[in-house]
Order: C-alpha cells, then structure tokens, then sequence
C-alpha cells in the first residue's frame, strides 16, 4: 500500500511541475538559506581557527582590552583601564619562573614605507617588538636577522619587513642592507618575515614591518597600550604559568583583590570558544529566518493539498465506495503532502550547496557542509509536510462517500 501511495503522490506530483514547483519555492528558499549561511560559517571557523592557532600551544597573550582583530571578546569595556606598559614584559620575565618569553609590542597602522621613488600604500601595520616578538607570534625570518636585544637597548632604526612591503618595494633586489624610510626616517633592513597569506576575516598578515620596541617608542610616542606576549616552558603547566603571570600583573597595576582584572588575557582556545560563540550565534539568527520561510512553505503545501482534495473529491468517494478504510485515504495524502516537502527539501538542499561552494570559492575558505545540518534538512522538512498535510488529509478522510460521488 506504502508503494502505491508513493507512485500516486509522484504521479500528482509530476503532473502539475510548474504549480509543484510554486509551491515548493518556500521551503527551498528557506531551506537553501540556512545550508548556505551554516556552510560559509563553518568555511570561516575553520580558516579562523588555523589562523588563531599562529599564538602557538604555549603562548598566551596580554592586552587591555576584551577585543581582537577589532571584534568584541569577553565581557567589554566596562571599567576604566590604564595602558599596559611595555615594562610589564621585563617584569614578567624576571619574576615568572614558569614563562620561556614574555615581549612587549605596539602597534600603529595606516603607515606609508618609502625606499627610493617607490612606496606602499598607507595600509602598513608598524610593530614596535622586541626579540620574544617573533617566537611568540609565529613569525619565521626567511633571510637576515631578527630585531635583538642590542636592537632595543641602543634604539637602533633597524627594521625587519613582511613580505607585501618586500614585494612591492624590492621585486628584483636583496632587501636585506637596505635602507628604507618610515615616518622620514631612515631604517636599514636587516631582515624578512616569510610570507604569512591572507587572513580570514580580510587583509594581508604580510602588511606588516618591525621595528625595535624603543624605537617605536621614540617616534610614535608612548600613548598606546602595549601587548604583552608570554610562552611558557611546560604545555601541561600552561594554566598555572597563566596564573602566575596574572598575579604578576595585577601586583604591578594595583588591582585591589577581589576586583576584576583591568587586562584581557587571550590564548588560543579561548579566541577559538570566542569565534565559535559568534558563528553559533549567526547559525541561530540564520535558522531563525529559514524557519519564517519554511512556515510560509508549509501554508503554501497546505493551500494546494486542500485544493488537491477538492479537485479529486471524486475520486476519493470511488476509493471509499469500493472500500477504502479512512485510514488509506489520509495516509494517501499525507504521503503526497510529505514527499511534496521533501522535493523542496532536496531542491534546497541542491541551492544551498551551490550557493555556499561558490562564496566560500570566492571568500578563499574551505568549503565545509556539516552531516548534520543534511539531517536536519530532511527531518524538518519530512515534519513540515506532516504538519502541512495532516488537515487537508483529515479532511479527505472524513468525507461521505455518496456525497463526494455526487460531487461534480
């Protein structure tokens, strides 16, 4: 019986493609939105999360702010906070005996770098580092040196560039030996970062060049925050090194006990459970939306199975003089209604997958599909039939046969 259902339900089904299709327009619309937004998600957090990881297993960082890549992280800016000093870092090192590095950073943007009639565009990041600030943040010299400690005792202007300032400023030359300008000033190039690529969330991590901490200093003023970036000897005593170093920091900035801390602490696990926050956010928002879409499918497969049931009330008066049990009938058009959802479902499905494989391709982020949002797919729209059809069946199922003989 379940297979002559199924090869009516498909014969009605096909005979009227054009107003099958209309019907169905909801529930593919609704359900190709969230395969899409959920895919792009998911492409995003796993080119987020590799791009997070350049902190390294060991590596925390500390900043004064609950923000990074200038997106909100933790509880916000709800207190007053002082800059943290790049003096910290010292400290840090001298009295954390469970830290490897601790170095101090600052950074300015929107920097222009000059080497003979040649320039970069205003989008170069200047890094005021010291030696621990390449370890740290995952950055590999590819020829030369790194800034040293000598570097920053004697404010040097010596400067290590990012591969989109080497590309543009020296295609056919040796940088290294160099002299670059930055601000006016002349730098010698001791070195380059290997190249880094694209980041997740848009732009260049080769945008960048380094200069020795007290140098920065010296030009850009000392008004912003420094970054303190920490690795620490032992992975399994990652958590007390954390602790040490906050304690350190707290001591040194004054925090009475019990208050909060007026710094951000931030590792790789908890800008990934960050990120994954967020993109579970947008998921619900997306679904949400799919949901207001799907409910418009659902009437839609309901006005058409009540008009399905008018047009075929004789025959449904045929099948119940001949003996059809109520039953039948309703399960007649329920199959019908549900395998109508279903077709929307996996059009849908075909949509979504489309659209997410061509803006993931065009974002450059690894298309990722979950199984379980398929699942989910074809369940919610299996129930989405169900309910859509179960009046329009009852209704079949409820007529009088002599009546709906007589019906013309």
């Amino acid at each position: 019986m379940l297979k002559d259902n199924l090869q009516i339900a498909l014969a009605q089904l096909t005979s009227g493609k054009l107003r099958s299709l209309l019907t169905v327009l909801g529930i593919t619309i609704g359900i190709a939105t969230v395969i899409a937004i959920v895919a792009v998600l998911e492409g995003y957090f796993a080119s987020l999360s590799a791009d997070l990881n350049m902190l390294g297993a060991n590596t925390f960082q500390v900043q004064k702010w609950d923000a990074f890549g200038g997106i909100q992280v933790g509880a916000g800016d709800k207190q007053y906070r002082k800059n943290l000093q790049p003096e910290l870092a010292e400290v840090v090192r001298e009295e954390c005996d469970l830290v490897l590095n601790a170095g101090a950073e600052i950074w300015k943007g929107g920097q222009v770098i000059q080497y003979s009639d040649k320039k970069t565009n205003p989008n170069i990041s200047v890094a005021g580092g010291e030696p621990e600030f390449f370890p740290n943040n995952g950055y590999f010299i590819t020829e030369g040196r790194a800034i040293t400690r000598e570097d920053v005792a004697s404010r040097r202007k010596n400067v290590v560039l990012g591969m989109d300032t080497v590309e543009k400023l020296f295609p056919f030359e040796d940088p290294v030996g160099k002299f670059v300008k930055i601000k006016g000033l002349k730098f010698k190039v001791v070195g380059f970062i290997e190249e880094l690529g694209e980041q997740a969330l848009g732009g260049s991590k080769d945008n960048i060049v380094v200069i020795p901490l007290s140098t920065f200093v010296g030009i850009f003023g000392r008004e912003r925050s420094a970054n303190i970036t920490i690795s620490v000897k032992d992975v399994d005593l990652f958590e007390e090194a954390k602790d040490q170093v906050i304690g350190v920091i707290r001591r040194e900035r004054k925090v009475p006990p019990g208050a909060d801390n007026d710094f951000a602490i931030f590792s790789n696990d908890s800008l990934v459970d960050t990120f994954r926050g967020i993109a579970n956010q947008v998921q619900i928002a997306a679904m949400f939306l799919g949901l207001i879409s799907l409910l418009v499918g659902s009437i839609g497969v309901m006005n058409i199975m009540l008009v399905t049931v008018t047009e075929r009330t004789r025959e449904i008066g045929i099948r119940k003089a001949v003996g059809a049990r109520r039953s039948t009938i309703m399960a007649q058009f329920l199959n019908e209604s549900i395998l109508l959802s279903l077709v929307g479902g996996v059009l849908g499905m075909a949509l979504g997958f489309g659209l997410a494989f061509v803006a993931n391709m065009y974002l450059d982020i690894p298309f990722v599909i979950p199984v379980w949002i398929v699942i989910a797919a074809v369940f919610i729209t299996s129930i989405v039939g169900l309910g859509a059809g179960l009046y329009p069946a009852a209704k079949a199922a409820k007529m009088d046969p002599i009546i709906a003989l007589g019906h013309e």
